[in-house]
């Protein structure tokens, strides 16, 4: 009737009052059927606060609260019950009554005790109703029902759903009041600071160990979701007895099954991969390489798109990564509250299989304070002086002295493999990563190798001696071979088949007819063999070794690379099903032929090779082909396209001709080459991407516009983009951010200001982009941080992953007010806007009353933020005096998220070397070396500088060489933004200046790495200081043999090593968050 007629009581002929006395009937009624349909007619009745009014005042609310607590086999009434109230919450929350809020936290709290399948369900509307009106929830004791249900629920989207609940009521003061965070927030921590904690009393004495453990798991869920939120961080980093104390607390405690969650939370924590359990440290080192094997990194999946995004790094240079703010925050707060000391603890006291996770854990931490915290509140973790004397002390245990010197060996160990860095797992990442190396370098190695191999005897008899012993001439068992041998024999200076010995020409044919994919002999073997690295090097060494060699090589080369011609040719001829069947493509190293044709193109030689035996227009007929994305993979994935030719000819028509799928991994492989700096790839690989932007598939299309988006990190692949003048608004909203990067150069602004783009993005920009921006960033960081996932192709539904990311970057959205401060025209038309003045106003006089309030200082924040990332800007922001005010608002906002953008919004103004010295006033210090720079010694201060001489002062660190806008706003001459510490307590270490420059002497062969084991002492530091510290003129070491041969001025040199770890940036962390309780490092 009320979809029919429509909600008109002319048409009715009853008044609502009527009707609902009516309805009020049915849910009396015997039938449970009727009852439910009294239910869901009221549900269709209630459209409207007046009509909710009415229904409340006929006392109906009591009847749907019985129909709630009715039996549990009478789903089908309780279903229809659930549904109304939600919809009682939708239509006026504000009305809502307490008689039914009481059911519903009565069957959350005692539902899962009685099995009643509605629990989850009723805390779910519980948890709906405390957002819209917590008074009510809170009166009737809903909070705690929240809570309660945290430590009873093992699924990570529920748990974090819950948790997050009650950390949005503390963000706001209008809300934190209904919560007493030292009590209730706490009970997430109690099944590891309680040791007798028992959920349920009635819990039977043999389901006790089984109860435990789920409990620490929901625990661990809430407690890493805790700290994922500013509320979550606050509260339990607070000054007192905080919750962060007590987890560490309980570390000195030796009870191995909460040290070993404990650690696992830690893990969580920080966004590092758990290694397995094992008493052995190297094989715990190894689970948790990111070079390890991963499933995704199968031919048959992601391949070597996947591979490359995990090992290679991003081409950020100076672009903010929010996750960096966010890890230095938390880890300063723990490394405050004593963390690394308890992990000694652990270590030395712990069953061997905790003990070593805990030195994994230890290692980490330290590499990641000295990658993202300032200098002045890092340099002094690495001595651990706790852990150098217990090794060192008689007058401990034997047992403990002897984990201790364990440590400090698996430390050193630690630190070695994060100097060498990731290393690609397949031969197919390598190929390209060592194709991709700039000629001359590749030359200066040639040259190198050719003279260190000719200190070997280089002569025919020990060329023949060599042959002999790799028993290839008189073996036919060819795994038996020598391989290391023939390697040796490849890698030979100056040999020449021309009048060589017999033998030598009977070592390159046995070779030849093994590598034949004729003779199935390599090409049968399976890809898991213990061998298939070590012979597919040697055939690509093989290759080599033909292309150098005189004619009768490339008589050999020529009959290897026609096998394999017909070989592709029956391959692509088939159908694919029988095709991998008959040819164990997926499973054997016949793959690998595709590593020998990518070898030969990158070879001039090899190229001519390619053309006369066809193997190029095999490759192409194969492109038009249907199923063959196997074949297309490899081939995308192994030719090298340094050169112009017919491999980029083969590309462009993969990446345009193929399949959906094979067209999106070539698009994805383009950024393989970008990262792997593929020479003059700003020349030819910024046209295929424009190229594809118009792809009909939305996924190719906007893959390649995020990898543009990397790309323009780069000023040459910038310029190349704007001389292309593509058409980007058709994307969307991501079309446009990166159009406006356009702005960063003269060149780019030019060509927008003339068609007005300028200005009409300015006026959309103070509309409403400003305020989109909040949500773009908020999405990224929930998306890194919780389980959220965004909804995929405008569906509405939002996903959630079990699953959650190891350590994702967010590196911060394009603005248009950041392009445009980069150059001095830029910064006059937001001058004559007025821009920096309304934006100060927001900031200086928010209203905080409602979340559009709360939305509007967040939009001025991160304008304001982005406006001082440059030294033009920030001239603007000093002119208004706007960052002492967004500092007060990180120390004392009510509204505990604003503090949190106020911490991301400063690092952005550390961005240059002004800004830090600038924010350094208002007692905030920073990291001022670049993500390039991993394994910092020392600040790359060279004198010290009076603020003043400074303001007028590029950094000193140059991030990139081209300057193409004003020298003070080149985005090249900027640091690196960095975490920042309120530095409460100067610096005084041994009487000295707190900027007085430090130099490290110039020792090649001597590590420097970060783990510095030292004891503790003013003695010893003094000793240290005195080490490295020179005459500020003399920058090298007198055993340098290049100290004398220049006498220009020359910059500090910060001694660095290679790490595997994402490139450091600028983040803060306010004395508010950590006084006493993170501690106010120094």
């Amino acid at each position: 009737l009320l979809c029919s007629v429509g909600h008109s009581e002319e048409k009715f002929g009853f008044t609502y009052e009527e009707i609902i006395i009516c309805l009020r009937l049915a849910l009396l009624n015997e039938a449970k059927e009727v009852r439910a349909a009294g239910l869901r007619a009221l549900r269709y009745l209630i459209r409207d606060s007046a009509i909710l009014q009415k229904v409340l005042r006929l006392q109906v609310d009591y009847l749907i609260a019985r129909c709630i607590d009715i039996q549990q086999s009478n789903e089908v009434e309780r279903t229809q019950a659930l549904r109304l109230v939600r919809k009682m919450i939708t239509v006026n929350a504000l009305l809502f009554p307490s008689s039914i809020t009481n059911s519903l936290i009565a069957v959350g709290n005692d539902g899962l005790q009685e099995r009643d399948r509605m629990v989850r369900a009723c805390i779910a509307i519980v948890c709906e109703l405390a957002l819209k009106n917590p008074e009510v929830v809170a009166q009737r004791g809903g909070l705690s029902a929240i809570l309660k249900s945290v430590i009873d629920c093992q699924l990570s989207r529920i748990n974090e759903a819950l948790i997050t609940t009650i950390l949005h009521l503390l963000n706001h003061p209008h809300t934190r009041q209904y919560i007493r965070c030292d009590v209730e927030l706490e009970q997430i921590l109690a099944p590891y600071t309680d040791s007798h904690y028992r959920h349920n009393p009635d819990t039977a004495e043999d389901q006790l160990k089984e109860d435990r453990e789920a409990r620490f798991f929901a625990s661990k869920m809430a407690i890493v979701a805790a700290f994922r939120s500013w509320s979550g961080i606050i509260n339990l980093c607070k000054s007192g007895n905080s919750g962060i104390q007590s987890l560490i607390g309980l570390l000195c405690i030796p009870n191995m099954e909460v040290r070993r969650g404990l650690l696992e939370v830690m893990y969580e924590i920080f966004r590092l991969p758990v290694p397995v359990v094992t008493q052995d440290f190297i094989e715990a080192l190894l689970s948790v390489d990111p070079s390890r094997f991963q499933d995704s990194w199968r031919l048959s999946d992601g391949f070597v798109a996947s591979e490359a995004k995990v090992i290679l790094p991003h081409r950020a240079r100076s672009r903010p990564d929010l996750m960096d703010n966010y890890l230095a925050l938390v880890l300063s707060a723990f490394i405050s509250s004593g963390l690394l000391e308890g992990l000694v603890e652990v270590i030395t006291s712990s069953d061997d299989h905790i003990s070593v996770r805990a030195t994994i854990l230890l290692g980490q931490l330290l590499h990641m304070a000295n990658t993202i915290l300032p200098h002045s509140h890092s340099h002094h973790l690495h001595c651990l002086p706790t852990l150098m004397n217990m090794a060192a002390s008689f007058d401990i245990s034997q047992e403990k002295r002897l984990r201790a010197s364990a440590a400090v060996n698996y430390l050193k160990r630690f630190h070695e493999k994060k100097k060498r860095g990731p290393k690609p797992h397949s031969l197919y990442l390598d190929h390209i990563i060592r194709k991709a190396m700039v000629v001359h370098s590749r030359r200066e190695q040639h040259h190198r190798v050719q003279k260190d191999v000719s200190i070997i005897k280089d002569t025919e008899e020990a060329l023949l001696m060599n042959i002999r012993d790799s028993h290839i001439l008189n073996h036919k068992q060819n795994l038996e071979w020598n391989w290391v041998l023939i390697a040796t024999i490849l890698k030979w200076p100056n040999v020449n088949l021309r009048n060589k010995d017999e033998q030598m020409h009977k070592f390159v044919r046995r070779l030849l007819y093994f590598f034949k994919p004729s003779s199935k002999l390599f090409a049968s073997l399976d890809l898991e063999h213990n061998k298939a690295r070590q012979l597919t090097v040697a055939g690509c060494q093989f290759i080599e070794f033909l292309l150098e060699s005189d004619e009768d090589g490339q008589t050999y080369l020529e009959e290897l690379v026609r096998d394999i011609e017909q070989w592709l040719s029956c391959s692509s001829g088939l159908k694919p099903d029988r095709s991998l069947q008959s040819n164990g493509l997926l499973t054997t190293l016949s793959q690998h032929y595709f590593l020998f044709l990518g070898t030969l193109s990158a070879n001039p030689s090899g190229v001519k090779m390619l053309e006369k035996c066809n193997v190029f227009q095999c490759l192409l007929n194969l492109c038009s082909l249907k199923n063959q994305d196997t074949l297309l993979k490899l081939t995308v994935s192994t030719l090298d396209y340094s050169r112009d030719g017919l491999a980029r000819v083969i590309l462009s028509k993969i990446l345009t001709a193929s399949t959906d799928n094979c067209r999106l991994y070539s698009t994805k492989h383009l950024r393989v080459l970008l990262r792997a700096n593929v020479e003059f790839f700003s020349n030819w690989g910024i046209e295929l991407l424009v190229t594809q932007l118009h792809d009909r598939s939305k996924a190719v299309s906007m893959e390649a516009l995020d990898i543009l988006d990397e790309a323009c990190e780069d000023k040459a692949n910038l310029h190349a983009l704007i001389q292309m003048k593509p058409a980007l608004t058709h994307l969307g909203d991501k079309g446009v951010l990166l159009l406006l990067r356009f702005l960063s150069i003269p060149k780019g602004f030019s060509y927008l200001s003339q068609r007005g783009y300028v200005n009409r993005q300015l006026e959309k920009w103070q509309k409403e982009y400003n305020l989109k921006y909040v949500d773009l960033v908020e999405d990224q960081l929930n998306e890194a941080l919780t389980t959220y996932r965004k909804p995929v192709d405008g569906d509405n539904y939002v996903r959630r992953s079990n699953q959650r990311l190891q350590r994702p970057n967010v590196y911060l959205p394009v603005h248009l007010y950041a392009q445009l401060v980069h150059d001095k025209t830029g910064c006059h038309l937001l001058e004559a806007q007025n821009v920096v003045p309304d934006l100060s106003y927001t900031v200086r006089s928010p209203t905080l009353d409602n979340w559009e309030g709360v939305k509007h200082l967040k939009a001025a924040l991160w304008a304001l933020g982005n406006i001082g990332s440059s030294n033009w800007g920030l001239n603007l922001l000093q002119e208004e005096n706007v960052i002492p005010d967004i500092v007060a608002l990180a120390h004392h906002c009510e509204v505990l998220s604003i503090r949190g953008t106020c911490l991301y919004v400063l690092g952005l103004i550390s961005k240059t070397k002004q800004g830090c010295e600038v924010l350094k006033q208002q007692g905030w210090d920073a990291v001022r070396h670049s993500r390039r720079q991993p394994w910092p010694v020392v600040p790359d201060e060279v004198e010290r500088q009076s603020p003043s001489e400074l303001s007028s002062v590029p950094s000193s660190l140059s991030l990139n060489s081209e300057s193409t806008g004003s020298r003070h706003n080149s985005e090249s001459e900027s640091t690196q933004p960095g975490f920042y510490i309120l530095d409460d307590e100067k610096c005084d270490l041994l009487g000295l200046p707190e900027e007085l420059p430090l130099y490290m002497r110039s020792k090649p062969q001597k590590d420097r790495g970060p783990f510095t084991l030292l004891p503790s002492g003013s003695s010893v530091r003094r000793r240290l200081l005195s080490t490295l510290t020179l005459p500020s003129k003399k920058l090298r070491g007198t055993g340098d043999p290049k100290a004398g041969k220049q006498g220009a001025p020359r910059r500090s040199r910060t001694i660095t090593e290679p790490s595997d770890i994402s490139p450091t940036e600028r983040s803060l962390a306010p004395k508010h968050y950590l006084h006493r309780a993170g501690g106010c490092i120094s």
